[in-house]
């Protein structure tokens, strides 16, 4: 017993020491709610189990202070269904922490991470998206999927005043062809008082020396005038002898009391390859209400219509509620 007693006091002295150094926090996302779509040809209820409002995720972050202003920090973070107690894996075999994985050094010169991270991209478009990203259903929109994040990915990010510049290099990881899937980005936002712009540029090589590269450009900006925030994006996607997207959003959002804020936006899509065009176009009107600091009740209204080049017109109207809890 003695023993006992003297091995759990040596522990928590071993832990006591740690914790002045460094600190690890646990934190995450657990939304659960409903939603139903109404196509042309019926309608459907779903839980929305990754999320409607924001996706269901479980975390680990950690900041040690190394002296002289340089710190090592890690992040990782899984997915997870909240309608079967899965790992939200479907698109990311294999991945326990499929939503990051980094580790890096920052200081006042920057911050250097390696990993599995969010790209410069979509870290870019954030700062304009009427909706940071929430109501999951319409993110692909504004990120244009394939360039939320990056494996094997080198990021470097500097802060001076209000304006945060970042570049990247993921490997590609092809032996005797360096280049090949490898991508590069830099981007850049500025933020000052009531106003925000960003823009960004990704190149992504093929995985085969026959492919092409996928080329992105975006920008945009927001600007506040409490309680109204209005916000407008643009981007597109190219690769040279396919498909070239371009992606149009506008965007406002209202905060009617310290509980309440509504937010409603236009997104619309342009998809060219050759002389065909596919057209998407989407509205949306989403409102929340705060239960306290840390719990949200949300709801929203979508109507999306996509006109194909050739071909019938088609139309889905959605509606989504549930609660969102952050820990």
């Amino acid at each position: 017993m003695k023993k006992s007693l003297l091995a759990l006091a040596v522990l928590g002295a071993f832990a006591g020491a740690a914790q002045a150094q460094s600190a690890v926090t646990i934190y995450g996302s657990f939304d659960a709610g409903v939603r139903h779509t109404n196509p042309a040809a019926g309608g459907n209820w779903t839980m929305g189990s990754n999320g409607n409002f924001n996706n269901n995720r479980l975390g680990f972050k950690g900041v040690e202070d190394l002296g002289g202003g340089l710190n090592a920090h890690f992040n990782v973070e899984t997915g997870f269904n909240s309608g079967t107690g899965q790992l939200d894996t479907a698109a990311t075999t294999n991945k326990l922490f499929n939503r990051s994985a980094f580790v890096g050094l920052g200081g006042a010169w920057g911050s250097l991470d390696l990993g599995r991270q969010y790209s410069v991209n979509f870290k870019t478009i954030g700062s304009y998206d009427p909706f940071a990203y929430k109501y999951t259903a319409i993110v692909p929109l504004a990120t244009q999927g394939g360039l939320t994040r990056l494996d094997n990915d080198v990021q470097y990010t500097y802060t001076t005043g209000p304006i945060t510049a970042r570049a990247e290099y993921a490997f590609g990881e092809n032996a005797g062809a360096f280049s090949q899937g490898a991508t590069r980005a830099i981007g850049a936002t500025y933020a000052q008082g009531p106003l925000t712009v960003g823009g960004a540029y990704t190149r992504q090589n093929a995985n085969t020396a026959a492919g092409t590269p996928i080329k992105n450009f975006t920008f945009g900006g927001a600007y506040s005038i409490d309680p109204l925030r209005v916000s407008a994006g643009y981007a597109k996607n190219t690769v040279d002898g396919g498909a070239d997207t371009k992606d149009m959003w506008v965007g406002a959002s209202y905060n009617a009391t310290a509980e309440a804020a509504v937010t409603a936006g236009y997104f619309d899509k342009k998809i060219t390859v050759g002389a065909a065009d596919t057209k998407a176009k989407l509205f949306i009107v989403g409102g929340t209400y705060a239960l306290s600091k840390r719990t949200n009740f949300y709801a929203d209204v979508d109507y999306t219509r996509v006109t194909p080049s050739a071909g019938a017109q088609t139309s889905l109207t959605g509606f989504s509620a549930g609660i969102n809890h952050l820990f």
